[in-house]
């Protein structure tokens, strides 16, 4: 009898296969050596990204959709609140798919907790920072994570760069082509101005919502490709287009990088190319400062630009700029900014206790558990 529960309590193991990422590692035992598997694991929602030598990153997990709300009652469902809700985002009297944060009753607190879920509106209507309280950054860590920051978002974005899958026709067909492919893009998300933002979906619907023939399929009529896969096969869905993301960094005006319309210097807040060979402005150089240089906003490639996918950069151009004004960046566009979205879409003009923007959310990162 006590054999046959032994064989019982083993048949039940064989059967529970977690759904995290497990890497081999080698004993100091002699050959053939046995292996000691380390389970990487990240909070429900979250997926596991590879850290970067370049940003000083190590393993680390993110949300794998944009921040939701849900009740606590009810943490895998996602809010979607009716037009009559204050908790709506409008844009006058149309419904943009977003969750007003700032709504009468609306905070994700008490009752309500922030989630990544694929249903539910994207948080928007919500600052990086605030003496409320009642902010991106702070929601994050009430849960024990943290704001995404910059060399974390591009650890992601240089990562999914590399993936052949990422690089396909505008309407997400024709996927699996090496980076920087003629006529293919890095996908660039929901970014058609089709009216607002998406709920997400299965992986196996990577253009989801995006079409206009109800077909929900990578090649129906106005479709665009929502997600992004990382090296270790992990997807991320929204990186680039849907709505924008609080990235937690400061850079001052001073320190922005300058660009050229024509040969001739910009000056103001400008849209930019990374590279020649898209539109104009083109930027002229990195910025200044302890923060920025090239990896922190660019792709890989120094020829890559908005007719790759990967987006611009809005900042502000001056010669011998003197004005010291902290601003925050958002990053990877919106559903209303066509080429301007995209994975490396890096914007400079917000400041961080901005609250009424009915199109920047907001994504949390953990340390792997």
């Amino acid at each position: 009898m006590f054999k046959v529960i032994l064989t019982l309590i083993a048949s039940l193991f064989s059967l529970y296969k977690p759904s995290q990422i497990t890497t081999s590692v080698p004993t100091n035992q002699p050959s053939p050596s046995p292996t000691v598997q380390i389970v990487e694991k990240c909070p429900p929602g979250f997926i596991l990204v590879p850290g970067s030598n370049t940003y000083h990153t190590t393993d680390f997990c993110v949300m794998k959709y944009d921040a939701k709300c849900a009740s606590k009652t009810n943490l895998t469902q996602g809010l979607e609140p009716p037009s009559s809700s204050s908790c709506n985002g409008k844009d006058g009297h149309t419904d943009i798919g977003t969750y007003k944060n700032n709504g009468q009753n609306c905070a994700c607190i008490g009752d309500k907790q922030i989630v990544s879920t694929s249903s539910g509106f994207p948080i928007t209507f919500i600052p990086e920072v605030s003496q409320d309280g009642i902010n991106a950054k702070n929601y994050c860590q009430l849960q024990g994570w943290h704001l995404i920051t910059n060399d974390e978002w591009m650890t992601i974005a240089r990562n999914v760069e590399k993936v052949n899958d990422n690089w396909c026709n505008k309407d997400g067909t024709n996927c699996g082509n090496p980076p920087g492919t003629p006529g293919k893009i890095l996908a660039n998300g929901h970014n058609d101005n089709s009216g607002y933002a998406l709920v997400a979906s299965l992986d196996d619907q990577p253009c989801f919502g995006t079409t206009t023939d109800g077909s929900n399929k990578c090649g129906g009529k106005s479709s665009q490709k929502r997600t992004l896969t990382l090296t270790n096969n992990q997807i991320i869905w929204d990186l680039a287009g849907n709505v924008w993301t609080w990235v937690d960094t400061l850079i001052a005006r001073k320190d922005q990088p300058q660009s050229t319309t024509n040969g001739i210097l910009d000056h103001g807040w400008k849209w930019s190319e990374f590279s020649p060979g898209g539109k104009a402005p083109v930027i002229t150089d990195n910025g200044r400062g302890p923060t920025l240089g090239y990896d922190a906003f660019r792709p890989s490639n120094p020829n890559w630009n908005s007719t790759n996918g990967v987006g611009r950069i809005y900042h502000y151009s001056a010669q011998n700029d003197t004005n010291d004004t902290l601003y925050t960046a958002i990053r990877g566009g919106n559903w209303r900014h066509g080429y301007d979205s995209g994975a490396f879409t890096t914007h400079l003009s917000p400041q961080a206790t901005k609250t009424n923007i009915d199109d920047v959310g907001f994504r949390c990162v953990s340390s792997v558990l």
